[in-house]
């Protein structure tokens, strides 16, 4: 039977919801801290008033003490050269031998250093507080010294969040009995360790120097039988715009397991996402055997090796992390999988990298790989050599004169154009890696400049009306039948002077 006291609890807290009296009923909740405490008194100096009022340059350094455990910032400093003259600057930063040798993020320790020393005061709680149980400053949840370069200090002491504003938390300095409401989320970093400082981007931006373009890419995976690896296409580009552009915007290809043309859009994120690349968190300091083990970078699940700007990268990507699933607190039995354990070889720390920046764990090469796999620009070549049933034909080309010529005799210029793109225009309409045993129908090979060698491009004949592609004696692709047989009409009508076919 239920006692008149909880039956009194029952009915009060129906009138207060009834009511609407959501404060009031958080009060009751939390006998603790009495309705003074929570509504606290505005300060007589209004909304400019601070709590401390100090330049972030003028610190020497930030003590934090908390649950976690303790960190410390010392103040530094770095001579900058300003741009475009001899001029240099001083500039302040701090630093954190707890950090272990991790990057920080410069910008995120100013930022907090600067939220410290200029700490608005939202209201004045009490000024003479001798209850400091109540708002959890008898043992704060957190306190950060610092010292000034004047020779003072002060001790800054956090208690608990605001019952009824909990974007609030009380604050006293030093030994003070004056209780004040400041923002939480301006002193935040206050309560959890020196790893939230950690600098989350990775690798360096790639910015507008062509320089930075990425000349490899390697990507290692326990379920690829042969790594996947990338490079850049070293070709003449293009020097105007129009007819004799022939080519593609295509920047990159594959040298394994397929040799063809990476997309320039469908393998955008592969490519690029190597530049700046960001992480949610740092979740250890130390590389150590365990931490490595316990994290799967012993044995990574994804390696992946790339270079640009003249600096090589190695990104372990290691086990799952994730995040049980709840409703209202309780858990529902299942995990979302929040993104993988990684790290970078020859950087301290062992980071958390969302699913969203780690493409190269789970792509496929046929769904980045360019439908047309070879497309080198025209004047790239000095020569093209096409192998038909009836022969072999050779056609040189000059790219200074801009002019085609086959057995010595001038070609038409824009005839020849239209016969290159329709060596270069096959797309492949159905990924194919099964080795081609049919006879060969047309194989195309583009000789390249300046000793750069040569690709070739076959065509084989398949039951099914279809002709398998080979780049370089790999299979790549199935395209219609009707590709090489226009391949091989046209051989004979540019020799000819005939039309140049591309309906496919």
């Amino acid at each position: 039977m239920m006692s008149k006291y909880v039956k009194m609890l029952i009915v009060a807290a129906a009138v207060f919801l009834a009511l609407g009296g959501v404060l009031a009923f958080l009060l009751l909740t939390k006998p603790s801290v009495d309705a003074s405490v929570v509504s606290g008194e505005e300060s007589s100096s209004g909304v400019n008033a601070y709590v401390l009022d100090k330049q972030a340059e003028t610190v020497l350094s930030v003590k934090v003490e908390n649950s976690e455990g303790s960190f410390t910032f010392t103040r530094q400093t770095r001579t900058v050269e300003a741009s475009g003259d001899s001029s240099s600057t001083e500039e302040y930063y701090w630093t954190s031998e707890e950090l272990l040798g991790v990057p920080q993020s410069d910008s995120t320790v100013k930022n907090f250093i600067s939220n410290l020393t200029s700490l608005p005061q939202k209201s004045l709680v009490e000024e003479n507080a001798e209850d400091l149980k109540k708002y959890g400053l008898d043992k704060p949840t957190s306190t950060a010294l610092l010292k000034f370069e004047d020779g003072s200090e002060i001790k800054m002491q956090f208690g608990i969040k605001n019952p009824a504003d909990e974007s609030s938390v009380y604050y006293r300095a030093d030994d003070e009995k004056t209780v004040q409401l400041v923002n939480y989320y301006a002193i935040a970093a206050t309560q959890s360790d020196v790893r939230q400082f950690a600098q989350l981007t990775l690798t360096e931006t790639r910015g507008t120097d062509e320089t930075n373009d990425l000349e490899y890419l390697k990507i290692t995976r326990e379920d690829l039988e042969t790594p996947v690896e990338i490079r850049q296409i070293q070709r003449e580009e293009p020097q105007t715009s129009g007819e004799d552009e022939v080519t593609t915007f295509n920047t990159h290809r594959f040298v394994s397991p397929v040799t063809a043309e990476v997309d320039v859009t469908k393998g955008s994120e592969i490519v690029n996402g190597v530049y700046g690349l960001t992480v949610s968190g740092c979740e250890f300091l130390q590389q150590t055997v365990s931490n490595m083990e316990k994290c799967g970078l012993d044995k990574p699940r994804t390696e992946v090796e790339f270079k640009y700007g003249n600096k090589e990268y190695h990104l372990l990507i290691g086990n799952e992390v994730r995040e049980d699933s709840a409703v209202s607190g309780e858990s529902v039995g299942f995990s979302t999988l929040k993104g993988y354990y990684a790290a970078i070889k020859g950087v301290p720390g062992i980071y958390l990298i969302a699913l969203e920046n780690a493409p190269w764990v789970t792509f496929k090469v046929e769904d980045i790989i360019s439908e047309r796999p070879l497309s080198p620009y025209i004047y790239s070549c000095e020569s093209v050599e096409i192998k038909v049933p009836e022969g072999e034909f050779k056609f040189d080309i000059d790219g200074d004169d801009k002019t085609f010529s086959y057995d010595g005799k001038q070609l038409d210029g824009d005839k020849f154009r239209d016969f290159y793109e329709t060596l270069i225009g096959a797309v492949g309409e159905e990924f194919y890696s099964v080795e081609a045993d049919g006879e060969l129908a047309v194989s195309v090979t583009f000789n390249y400049k300046n000793g750069d060698g040569s690709d070739t491009l076959s065509y084989y004949e398949s039951d099914d009306r279809k002709c398998v592609v080979s780049l370089n004696g790999k299979t790549v692709f199935k395209v219609r039948a009707v590709y090489a047989e226009r391949l091989q009409e046209n051989v004979k009508s540019l020799i000819n002077g005939g039309e140049i076919k591309s309906d496919w």
